[in-house]
């Protein structure tokens, strides 16, 4: 989504944070296709134009700009640094928060608290558009407690978001924002939103090479397979964590000897980087990155 004129509301945030003098949050709240993204780009890039070091923080896990899918990227960006810096990656296993609601939050708070202690002067954090329904709600409710953020910006169509904003419009440290959706917003259709998956699995996996591993010494946690079975193994994306269960690389698993506790895996992990701990995810893809549906 590219905008010819900016919103007023997003340039009068900017202006806001210029003149506020302590660490900021930025929370933005919306369903698909409201503008989210979008909304982030633009924050970091003028905030970072103040002289202001800014983390961004990628939780939208289906649709992710930093980092590959199913996971949850950071990176800091600064006048010096720009967007060329070190990319954080935390892996949650899945393009949905359904069924990894506590690996998301966990992964959310993990960066923040990276961020924090790299002294940045404020966070902006994109989510996802999973805001409906009972579940979807509390998730966010749980979400935007967990950050405590200092702005949160509800781009909303009408007032469907109200229902739960009403938790946060008396706390007295927040500035609860609401925005229109701007006219520039394309809506993008199901499968658009597959085939972008696919891309970026594609691209994150393009010079990926066949690495064996043993269990051996290793860490094992996510949604652990069978270990009786190699029904569901093959195609099974892992992420390779390092001593602070960060993310080094995610990988695809080709074979695997459950009585040699062995396997093989497509990655880009790098050989000095060292591999403490496995985590399971409960996405399948093929040596492409091309989403698997396996029966059950």
């Amino acid at each position: 989504m590219t905008i010819d004129k900016i919103p007023e509301e997003w340039v009068k945030l900017v202006k806001d944070i210029e003149e506020y003098h302590r660490r900021f949050i930025i929370f933005t709240l919306g369903e698909n296709d409201t503008g989210k993204s979008t909304l982030c780009r633009y924050l970091v890039s003028q905030i970072c134009h103040l002289g202001r070091r800014v983390a961004w923080i990628d939780s939208d896990l289906g649709q992710s700009i930093l980092g590959p899918p199913a996971t949850v990227g950071m990176r800091i960006v600064s006048p010096t640094e720009g967007e060329e810096s070190p990319l954080f990656l935390r892996f949650v296993g899945s393009t949905s928060p359904v069924g990894h609601l506590l690996q998301t939050l966990v992964a959310v708070r993990t960066m923040m608290d990276k961020a924090i202690r790299q002294r940045v002067d404020g966070i902006v954090l994109d989510t996802c558009g999973f805001v409906t329904g009972r579940i979807g709600l509390e998730f966010k409710f749980q979400k935007i407690d967990l950050v405590n953020p200092t702005h949160l910006i509800a781009l909303q169509k009408g007032r469907e978001l109200e229902v739960l904003l009403r938790n946060f419009s008396y706390r007295r440290s927040l500035s609860l924002r609401r925005f229109p959706i701007s006219e520039a917003v394309q809506p993008k259709s199901t499968d658009q939103r597959w085939e972008y998956r696919q891309e970026q699995f594609r691209k994150y996996f393009h010079e990926a090479k066949v690495v064996n591993f043993a269990f051996a010494g290793l860490g094992l946690h996510g949604h652990l397979p069978d270990f009786q079975s190699v029904q569901h193994w093959q195609g099974l994306l892992i992420g390779f964590c390092d001593e602070m269960n960060d993310t080094l690389a995610l990988g695809i698993i080709q074979e695997v000897d459950l009585k040699r506790k062995q396997f093989s895996c497509l990655t880009p992990l790098q050989p000095k980087q060292r591999v403490r701990s496995i985590q399971f995810g409960s996405l399948h893809l093929d040596s492409s990155g091309q989403e698997l549906i396996l029966k059950k």
